[in-house]
C-alpha cells in the first residue's frame, strides 16, 4: 500500500514454492484421499478459454453439453445488449464450439432459445466526453465546467436496460417487427458478432465509436431475464443530451 507505506499483504504461491505440477498435486490426492481427482472446471470462466488447453475445454463440452448451452446462452444474452460481451476478448464460445462440430451443446442451445421466454429490451447509453489532463491538474477532482471535456476522451457512460414485452421467441420476433414499421425504422439482423444472428432496431446510432459526448438507444429480442436498471443519474444525463434531438 503505496499511500500507506506499508506492505499490507505478502505473496505466497506454495504450490509454486514446493516445485509441484498438476501431477503432482493429483498424486498427493491420490496417496491421501484414494480419488483420481481431475482438474477443476468452470465452464462460464472466461479463462478456460485463454489459459487452459483447448483440447480438454472442448473435450469437457462435449462431456457436458447441458452445461455448455447454458453457457451458450448466456453468451447470446450477453452480445445481444452488447456486442463485446462475448465469453473471450476476441471470440466467441459459439464459434468453437461450432467448429468443434458439438451437435450435441448447439442442439440444447438452440432449443433452449425456442422453448424459453424472450423479451424485446431498450437499451440506452449515454457516452459523455472526458476531461482534459490539465483541467484535472488546475481543478482537481471535480469539474463540470464544459470547456474542460473533449470529445476525444472517454468519460462516464450511464446506461439504461427496460423490458418492453416478454412472450414466445415469435411473439418477441412480431412485436420487434410491428415496432420497426411504428418507427419507421428497419430490423437489423446481424450475424458479424453472433453467428445465430441478433435482431435489433435502432432509433439513435452513434456516428462514430470513438467520439463521446453521444448516445445510442434501440430495441433488441433476446432471451427473457435480465433485470431493468440505470445507473444513477441516466435520466439526467439522457434528458440533457438528447434536449436537442
Amino acid at each position: 500500500n503505496k499511500e500507506a507505506g506499508y506492505a499490507t499483504f505478502a505473496v505466497d504461491y506454495p504450490l509454486l514454492r514446493l516445485g509441484w505440477d498438476r501431477k503432482d498435486v493429483q498424486g498427493y490426492v491420490k496417496d491421501r484421499l484414494g480419488v483420481d481427482m481431475s482438474k477443476s472446471y468452470c465452464p462460464v470462466c472466461p479463462f478456460s478459454g485463454v489459459c487452459s488447453p483447448q483440447p480438454d475445454h472442448l473435450k469437457r463440452l462435449r462431456k457436458y453439453p447441458d452445461l455448455a448451452a447454458r453457457v451458450l446462452r448466456l453468451e447470446y444474452l450477453a452480445m445481444a445488449l452488447n456486442d463485446n460481451m462475448s465469453l473471450y476478448k476476441d471470440d466467441t464460445l459459439f464459434r468453437r464450439v461450432t467448429d468443434d462440430q458439438n451437435t450435441e451443446a448447439l442442439g440444447r442451445f438452440n432449443a433452449r432459445l425456442d422453448e424459453e421466454p424472450w423479451a424485446v429490451y431498450r437499451l440506452r447509453r449515454a457516452y459523455t466526453p472526458g476531461r482534459r489532463p490539465e483541467c484535472k491538474t488546475a481543478h482537481g477532482d471535480r469539474c463540470a465546467k464544459s470547456e474542460c471535456r473533449d470529445s476525444s476522451i472517454k468519460g462516464t457512460v450511464y446506461r439504461s436496460v427496460e423490458t418492453v414485452r416478454t412472450g414466445s421467441r415469435t411473439e418477441a420476433a412480431a412485436f420487434l417487427s410491428n415496432a420497426a414499421t411504428a418507427l419507421n425504422r428497419p430490423v437489423e439482423h446481424s450475424t458479424k458478432a453472433h453467428g445465430v444472428g441478433i435482431d435489433r432496431v435502432h432509433t439513435r446510432v452513434r456516428p462514430d465509436s470513438k467520439t463521446y459526448g453521444t448516445v445510442e438507444d434501440f430495441y433488441v429480442t433476446a432471451p427473457a431475464g435480465v433485470q431493468d436498471k440505470a445507473r444513477p443519474g441516466f435520466a439526467e444525463v439522457w434528458a440533457a443530451m438528447t434536449a436537442s434531438q
